[in-house]
């Protein structure tokens, strides 16, 4: 079989080239839209990429079954078989091979089972054997499609000196955005010397230098309080804010000696209010519950000798703008000198994006991420950043009180994006 990828302006450009080469009967394996740029800008303008093949003699690859579409009949190996006529196919251009190929799957386990209710036993078992023959060529397929995928998926990239083709690989595979990591490549091949560009070692410690040069944090550890300081977090649900409330306040109190007051207006969420008072009492911490915003003066002043007054508010999803407004109204009616902003590590940047915005009116001046411990990659951590510089406060480590959470720091972070290493608490 011949393998090979057209790339053009348009569909039907990219389409034409490969008849032309490889003939009407080419199979296509995959279509996707790349990006062409010059020696640098590899992320530049959108193309469309075919990878087709033909085999040797110049005609597809007659496959063992046929899909038929809008709601026509899949022809199964044993017919083909027994009739001596193969029906051969191909998928079109706007088809996915691997979408081609589930269908097949399904519908020959459709047949499988309406096999097995009929009254032929030998009927059930050839169609059985025939199943379990295409299933094994169905895997194979996948198989050979991922390798191609896997070697064509970097093929645009220009010639650059290895450790920086591969410092541009584990960038986008830690999730940064593709743009992102080729402004970073192209800083690297700018300002390092060609003597330095193939040390792989130099390459790291530039990018991992400028990674934490793009990150904004705040100083947590060394600020003591001049008098009262209010803090408020607030965020979507299921970020961990009561957790991560609890181990601020631990902290604070046992680590730094100050005098620390809770106060919990999350009345909403079942369990919220009791998972706090429990904590609260463990640590003889003073805690107080409001159920409307009116009430929230009135719990400061019972707290007003104290260091830090943390608030804890109910999570709210970022699509619900009525709801965000409610707790914005609790926030405002504290005053807070801090509002916090709670994201999980595990969000997808463009939720993270979402996100961000949605809660924008509640004025968050710091970003705490939790879950790192339940992340598989961080590069929408260096999205945010580039959208929105707020700087980051804190970082959670898992779910241990007062332990798993530590000050924020850049270079932490740029080796979360890079080398996706969670700070040690």
């Amino acid at each position: 079989m011949r393998i090979k990828k057209f790339v053009g302006a348009t569909l039907q450009d990219v389409t034409g080239q490969m008849k032309t080469e490889l003939g009407s009967d080419a199979i296509i394996l995959n279509t996707r839209k790349v990006h062409k740029g010059g020696i640098l800008n590899f992320v530049g303008k959108e193309m469309f990429e075919i990878t087709a093949a033909v085999d040797a003699a110049g005609k597809a690859t007659t496959n063992t079954y046929a899909v038929i579409r809008e709601g026509s009949v899949v022809n199964s190996h044993a017919r083909q078989s027994e009739s001596g006529k193969g029906s051969p196919s191909r998928l079109t251009a706007g088809e996915n091979a691997f979408e081609g190929l589930a269908n097949v799957a399904q519908e020959f386990e459709q047949r499988n089972r309406k096999g097995a209710s009929g009254s032929n036993s030998q009927r059930r078992v050839n169609d059985m054997e025939s199943f379990q023959e295409l299933k094994g060529e169905v895997e194979e397929m996948k198989t050979t499609l991922r390798e191609i995928a896997g070697h064509l998926k970097y093929s645009n990239m220009p010639s650059l000196p290895d450790p920086l083709k591969q410092a541009y690989i584990t960038l986008v595979e830690q999730d940064v955005d593709e743009q992102i990591a080729s402004d970073l490549v192209q800083s690297a091949y700018l300002k390092l010397g060609e003597n330095v560009l193939d040390n792989e070692g130099a390459v790291e410690r530039y990018l991992l230098e400028t990674l934490a040069s793009m990150f904004r944090v705040v100083d947590t550890e060394s600020v003591r309080p001049v008098g009262k300081k209010i803090v408020a977090l607030v965020g979507p649900t299921g970020v961990g804010k009561t957790t991560t409330i609890a181990k601020l306040a631990a902290q604070r109190k046992l680590t730094d000696g100050l005098s620390v007051a809770l106060i919990s207006a999350d009345t909403y969420r079942i369990g919220a209010i009791e998972q706090l008072q429990t904590f609260a009492a463990i640590a003889d911490i003073p805690m107080e519950v409001v159920y409307a915003p009116c009430e929230t003066a009135d719990a400061l002043k019972k707290f007003k000798d104290k260091d830090v007054i943390y608030i804890d508010t109910v999570g709210r999803s970022h699509y619900r703008k009525k709801e965000i407004e409610e707790v914005a109204e609790f926030v405002n009616s504290a005053d807070p000198d801090e509002v916090h902003l709670v994201l999980s590590a595990s969000t997808q940047t463009r939720t993270l994006l979402e996100m961000v915005e949605r809660f924008s009116v509640l004025k968050p001046n710091r970003f705490v991420v939790t879950k790192t411990d339940e992340a598989a990659s961080f590069g929408s951590l260096l999205g945010l950043m580039k959208q929105y510089p707020v700087p980051f406060s804190f970082v959670t480590t898992g779910q241990a009180v007062p332990d798993d959470i530590v000050a924020a720091r850049a270079a932490d972070l740029a080796m979360m994006v890079y080398r996706g290493v969670i700070p040690h608490a």
